[in-house]
């Protein structure tokens, strides 16, 4: 007899709530990495981080570790980062350039193609008797990538990343398309753990703007925040949330230009006008908005306040999770707007950064005091916009003005599909 919880009654659809269990119990979340991060399709890095031959980057897809590599090729491969011997991190650094990637536990080492070539008394120990064509690096199964953003699966039957974004891609672009030369990373990446369940600030980033009035009022009374409720003054135009298909959600704030210095507000002229060729005239209206965005399952893109951050909520635990954050620039950047940029996302978004600091601690609170048998019992309310979401010709996907819930429910909406299989 099968007796596997029923993950999808954690979410009522048609009541649009939550059961708090979904953020708290140990058993959703194991099921989580076998049933969503090891089908999704999941956000490794950017190309310009690995852009000359045996560059690697590592980071985590759900709770495996994993080694991204460009190859003598060109191409761009992704393993598992774990000896086939023992388990052991092969790479411990997070970025770097090499051909051969040695275990520091046994010595077998493998080179930018996952096969095994070394193995450390292969003729006395091993009698010349392993398979060594048989004990190569885990691979994942698919690597993708879509302007500069290199994402994998391990699921070989997946649908195509480009088809698994949709109507998300639209958006993505006014971000990532907005000038002729591209986007490229900053070196390094800020890494912290935080308190909390990974779904909150995905879900936050693919379609809260609600909460910003209130956990982030203090950033607006000292003048680092836009002024009053976050609506915008042109709704359905230029103030908007989207849901997308497959969980996928975007926010986009018209938060104007008032206080920009005057190099940076003549690098966003030139964007501008850099966007008409770029991008469709529809979407280089909105370039250079307030910029918020969710890609299923623990991707999310911030651009705001002149700067670019990517970031991903991997998850540790129910209640833990590891957060990367990666800033991107315009390669054409001059190197005064590249100082602002730095300093914007500094301030703003980053392990020291103040709005991150309301967020770290909202997610860490729900994440300690949510658990307890009788709160349990009681669902989240996401109905917010509810019904009101309408179709447009000029944007896809769903749209709901600000503020509304449609874009952030969808995510839980592509959670139950997925862990109801």
């Amino acid at each position: 007899m099968d007796n596997a919880p029923d993950f999808s009654s954690l979410v009522d659809v048609e009541n649009c709530t939550v059961s708090p269990i979904a953020f708290s119990s140990e058993a959703v979340y194991q099921a989580e990495l076998e049933k969503i991060f090891s089908r999704s399709w999941l956000y490794l890095g950017h190309t310009s981080q690995i852009a000359k031959a045996n560059d690697y980057l590592t980071t985590f897809m759900g709770a495996e570790p994993v080694i991204i590599v460009r190859q003598s090729s060109g191409e761009i491969k992704a393993f598992l980062n774990s000896c086939r011997h023992r388990g052991m991190r092969l790479c411990r650094r997070d970025h770097g350039n090499k051909k051969l990637f040695s275990c520091p536990y046994h010595g077998w080492t493998y080179d930018e193609k996952g096969d095994l070539k070394g193995v450390p008394q292969l003729d006395t120990a091993y009698h010349n008797e392993l398979d060594r064509s048989a004990w190569g690096l885990i691979p994942v199964s698919r690597v993708e990538t879509f302007e500069g953003m290199i994402f994998g699966n391990f699921d070989m039957d997946a649908v195509s990343l480009v088809e698994y974004l949709g109507d998300m891609a639209w958006y993505l672009e006014l971000v990532l398309k907005r000038s002729k030369a591209g986007m490229e990373a900053f070196p390094g990446c800020h890494r912290w753990r935080l308190g909390g369940n990974w779904k909150l600030p995905a879900e936050q980033f693919g379609g809260d703007n609600y909460h910003t009035g209130a956990l982030h009022r203090s950033m607006s009374e000292i003048g680092l925040g836009p002024k009053g409720d976050y609506r915008g003054d042109n709704p359905w135009v230029r103030d908007f949330e989207v849901k997308c298909i497959n969980g996928h959600g975007w926010i986009n704030f018209d938060v104007g230009e008032d206080e920009v210095p005057p190099e940076q507000a003549r690098f966003f002229a030139q964007l501008r006008e850099e966007a008409k060729e770029t991008l469709t005239p529809k979407q280089a209206d909105l370039v250079l908005c307030a910029q918020v965005g969710t890609v299923f399952p623990n991707m999310s893109i911030i651009s705001f306040f002149g700067f670019t951050s990517i970031r991903v909520w991997h998850p540790l635990s129910a209640k833990e999770m590891l957060v990367h954050s990666y800033g991107l620039v315009e390669k054409n950047a001059p190197q005064s707007v590249r100082e602002l940029t730095r300093k914007a996302m500094g301030l703003t978004f980053s392990p020291s950064g103040i709005f991150e600091q309301d967020d770290g601690v909202a997610w860490g609170d729900i994440a300690r005091f949510q658990g307890g048998p009788i709160r349990s019992k009681h669902p989240f309310n996401y109905q917010m916009g509810k019904g009101h979401g309408k179709r447009m010709e000029d944007k896809p996907g769903l749209i709901g003005t600000c503020s509304t819930e449609i874009g952030v429910f969808g995510l839980y909406e592509k959670w139950q599909e997925l862990m109801s299989q």
